[in-house]
């Protein structure tokens, strides 16, 4: 009895409140009322109180019944003011004003006098180079000049027709030699014409690295490559994990990050705080591989390989046929070379092969057409071994161990939408429904957290690694600048062989009616990034956009959510047993 009055209590005091609801504004977008831009497109989000009507310079704006609100406007170049307000049922009305000063990026012209507008070099960050290494220069200046850079090389103009009709753009490039010096400083370009001259130097200072012996040696298991220094909010892209100790030899330096040769024409990059640095005095010796060992036990397969040293390595996974293909970078193989292999569970066969003449593949043939994990790692005497996961004997729910993670938590809220409620809450309550919908069907679930609290990215990574159950589903909630026509849901996956899990429970969630934001590779989250199982990234909807936070903030709604999840998952195992 003492819950239900309690219940009844706060029902009145909700009513009451709601009968006498006066007007407000609560914004998400802008928060400020000064807004100096260069961009047309301008949105409005926010909430106000229910059945309040809200205007914008006198035009109605729509209201949704929680009382949020999203709409875009295009501003005129100069200064544009624009009144929001809102109005409750007594007619008490709030309003803000905001002033925006729109001022349109400059239409591009020819340099009108003899200057030099701007250079650009690349790389495009402080950096050590070596022989072989190109630098590249644009520059924009008077047209029909006579430009140079590095060494006195020139830089030709290019023609207007590359330019969109705009003369005075000049591109070039130069590749470093032995003879070349760099003394950690600015590079100049010069311009002439007319016996008129201008220098301008580029923005970063540049070393030359002499050392060809310089290597390192990355510190544990969770040392990643990336393709470039840059990158996105998440970081540069990664293009696989390392062992710890694996031997890379450093060939220049951008930025925080080292520069690693993996073999002839392979690069990559690491940051410097992932791997200590020596300088050795004798090459590393080849690494003939000359004998391997295949074998198995009741979970995987083995594939051991000795060399002279821990190389490098990159794998990637293909799907219908399932295959396994790693390089080993540094290595090379006798001639001939094809070791007997013995009795495996997945294993169908093996190809050995010698791509280049210092890059050694193993190109492994899988008994099934999905991949379910594989590692691989250093042992002692230098020994590279991949294990690679059999399919589950039973592809059944109750036989299957998942991963469920919520994503953010404590400290890191996530994004949130207009009603205020943080996606760290929803991707809790989100993940607790689907542990309870995959524990119904028999699944033992492990999860990151039951409760708010803050789990670092990097720990959450390293404990599923280690854990390595069968899948791993990582739920989170998006969000775009844009609340009025960005809306949807979408998985991403980094590897091939994560597509079909995250395919199924994309199209599942689709009959939710939530719109259709794509099943999207090769993406860069860290979750994303094991290889021991499959795994999914579920960004199950916008919660920028009106409508899907509306339905998120739906009990009944996320049920379906979860149920349609573990449908998803069903659907992966019924096509992986075919």
């Amino acid at each position: 009895m003492r819950r239900f009055a309690l219940l009844i209590l706060i029902q009145t005091a909700y009513t009451g409140l709601q009968l006498h609801a006066q007007a407000f504004l609560k914004m998400v977008q802008p928060l400020r009322t000064e807004i100096n831009t260069s961009s047309a497109r301008q949105y409005f989000s926010g909430r106000t109180c229910e059945g309040c009507k809200v205007l914008l310079n006198n035009d109605s704006i729509y209201v949704y019944p929680n009382g949020v609100f999203a709409l875009k406007r295009d501003l005129k170049p100069g200064k544009t003011t624009m009144v929001l307000s809102s109005t409750d049922s007594t007619g008490k009305f709030v309003s803000r004003t905001y002033h925006f000063y729109y001022n349109p990026p400059p239409p591009l012209r020819v340099t009108p006098s003899f200057r030099i507008d701007y250079v650009t070099i690349s790389p495009k960050s402080n950096a050590t180079l070596s022989a072989g290494d190109t630098l590249r220069v644009r520059m924009k200046g008077y047209p029909g000049g006579q430009a140079s850079w590095f060494n006195g090389t020139p830089i030709p103009e290019l023609p207007a027709a590359q330019t969109s009709g705009i003369a005075g753009f000049y591109s070039g490039y130069y590749v470093l030699t032995e003879a070349d010096s760099l003394l950690d400083g600015k590079i100049n370009v010069f311009l002439k014409y007319k016996g008129q001259s201008a220098v301008l130097p580029g923005t970063f200072r540049y070393t030359f690295q002499r050392n060809s012996q310089l290597t390192a040696r990355t510190i544990d298991d969770q040392t990643y490559l990336t393709i470039s220094p840059d990158g996105d909010r998440l970081g540069p892209e990664k293009m696989g994990y390392l062992d710890g100790d694996v031997l890379l030899h450093v060939s220049g330096r951008e930025g925080s990050h080292y520069r690693v040769k993996l073999s002839a024409n392979q690069f990559a990059y690491i940051p410097e705080s992932l791997v200590d640095t020596m300088t050795v005095t004798e090459p590393a010796p080849q690494s003939i591989v000359n004998e391997a060992r295949v074998w198995s036990d009741k979970q995987f397969d083995y594939i051991s390989i000795g060399l002279a040293d821990k190389l490098p390595y990159l794998s990637t996974q293909e799907v219908n046929p399932g295959k396994l293909i790693v390089d080993i970078h540094g290595a090379m193989s006798e001639p001939g070379f094809l070791p007997e292999t013995q009795s495996t569970g997945e294993i169908s066969r093996i190809d050995w092969q010698q791509v280049s003449p210092d890059v050694f593949r193993i190109a492994v043939s899988l008994a099934h057409n999905q991949p379910w994990g594989y590692k691989l790692f250093y042992t002692d005497s230098n020994r590279l071994t991949i294990r690679i996961k059999h399919q589950p004997p039973s592809l059944q729910l109750k036989d299957l161990t998942i991963a469920v993670d919520a994503g953010h938590g404590g400290g890191n809220i996530g994004t949130a939408g207009a009603m205020g409620v943080a996606e760290k809450q929803l991707t809790l309550i989100m993940a607790m429904l689907v542990k309870v919908a995959l524990e119904k069907e028999g699944a033992h679930v492990i999860t990151t957290r039951v409760s708010d609290v803050f789990v670092d990215n990097q720990a959450r990574l390293y404990n599923y690694r280690q854990l390595a159950p069968d899948l791993l589903l990582s739920i989170h909630m998006n969000s775009s600048i844009n609340p009025v026509d960005v809306k949807g849901t979408a998985n991403y996956y980094k590897y091939p062989f994560c597509e079909p899990l995250n395919r199924h429970i994309h199209n599942r969630l689709l009959e939710t009616g939530l719109a259709d934001f794509k099943n999207n590779p090769n993406f860069n989250f860290i979750l994303n990034m094991p290889t021991e199982m499959p795994t999914a990234l579920i960004e199950t909807l916008f919660l920028s956009y009106p409508e899907d936070e509306i339905r998120i903030l739906d009990e009944d709604f996320r049920l379906v959510l979860a149920d349609k999840i573990v449908q998803g998952i069903k659907d992966f195992l019924q096509e992986a047993g075919k």
